[in-house]
């Protein structure tokens, strides 16, 4: 589904241009209507995605032969098996499509030293779907005609993180300048570019700051990939003189999962595509909203590796109150750290994991 930019009447409907995107997909007609519309359309999406995983991919039918395939809400849904790190290898174990149309197969290292590396598979369909979500998403931060400078790695792949983010933003006149941060010289690279909006992982900045590099005409930072504690968000803000918003994603999601908005309520989650839980990974069962666990993901669109209930080791929670933007819907708050080996590591400074008893 591509985006366009909301007319004015849409504006006063709906609190944010990501609302008013899942809105148009899930035919709701107001803000009050889209939380009840987002949840039927999740679950519509579920029902078929657990048929067509089911029908077209042996791995699935045996996994799932016992279970509700019609799941009408988070209850229905906490039945369903979980799926770990591990079941993705080899990849074509969950393939739900033929591996002819596989447009982009990403290999992921995982934490470690004996664990293999994932890989993934991306229809077009799978890849034009995260484009989408990038174009409304990135409206936060970029507007028409400015340059974006991208330090993640892969900026050559095509179909790759970034550019994806180029295809997104070709249509509004935007630059997007991929910088190689393996080159001695990226300093200076990224100088010479002098961008006016910087997507970046929080440890990029990190160094960046601690050089003291001076970025004139910066007017946003994307933090992506790590997370990103709010006290160094603040940080950062502050030295370059502009808007930070911290990004959340997975390779094994399409790459694109929420967004933080300017009013940094929490990150606005791609609802329609995947759906969120937070578990307690002692018990494995899901916690209350707001309570801190770990993050399990269900994508909704994909075709050609749909991941049913994936652990994905990140800690964090969901935010049901709206956000101070306006808008109604869940949100993912900040990732905290990972699990690994069963203890939670990599908590930012001043950061608690607390599960409950």
């Amino acid at each position: 589904m591509s985006f366009a930019k909301p007319s004015k009447k849409e504006k006063t409907l709906f609190a944010c241009d990501l609302d008013q995107w899942l809105a148009k997909e899930a035919h709701a007609k107001s803000a009050k209507d889209l939380p009840q519309a987002i949840e039927r359309a999740q679950f519509q999406a579920l029902a078929e995605v657990l048929e067509r995983a089911v029908q077209n991919n042996a791995f699935y039918a045996q996994r799932l032969r016992q279970c509700n395939l019609s799941p009408r809400n988070r209850q229905d849904m906490a039945q369903l098996p979980f799926l770990t790190a591990e079941d993705l290898n080899p990849y074509t174990r969950l393939l739900t499509t033929s591996q002819d149309l596989v447009e982009r197969l990403v290999t992921v290292s995982t934490s470690g030293t004996t664990a293999s590396p994932k890989r993934i598979g991306l229809t077009r369909n799978d890849l034009n779907r995260t484009r989408d979500f990038f174009a409304v998403g990135l409206r936060y931060l970029v507007k028409a005609g400015q340059s974006v400078a991208v330090l993640l790695p892969g900026g050559n792949r095509p179909n790759g993180v970034v550019d994806l983010i180029r295809q997104a933003l070709l249509p509004r006149g935007c630059q997007v300048l991929s910088v190689n941060t393996q080159d001695e010289a990226w300093p200076e690279a990224l100088r010479a570019i002098s961008p006016q909006v910087l997507i970046a992982m929080p440890s990029q900045l990190h160094w960046l700051k601690c050089q003291r590099v001076s970025l004139p005409g910066l007017t946003g930072i994307l933090a992506s990939a790590e997370p990103l504690d709010c006290e160094l968000a603040r940080q950062y803000g502050e030295y370059w003189h502009c808007e930070v918003l911290n990004h959340y994603g997975l390779t094994e999601v399409g790459y694109g999962c929420a967004v933080e908005c300017p009013a940094h309520g929490g990150m606005h989650l791609r609802a329609l595509d995947v759906l969120v839980e937070i578990i307690d990974p002692r018990t494995q069962e899901v916690l209350p909203v707001g309570c801190v666990g770990e993050i399990v993901v269900t994508t909704l669109k994909h075709q050609a590796m749909p991941l049913i209930r994936y652990r994905t080791g990140d800690i964090s929670s969901l935010i049901a109150a709206p956000c101070p933007c306006g808008s109604p819907l869940m949100r993912l708050g900040p990732v905290l750290g990972r699990l690994e080996a069963g203890r939670v590591v990599q908590l930012p400074k001043g950061g608690r994991f607390c599960l409950q008893p």
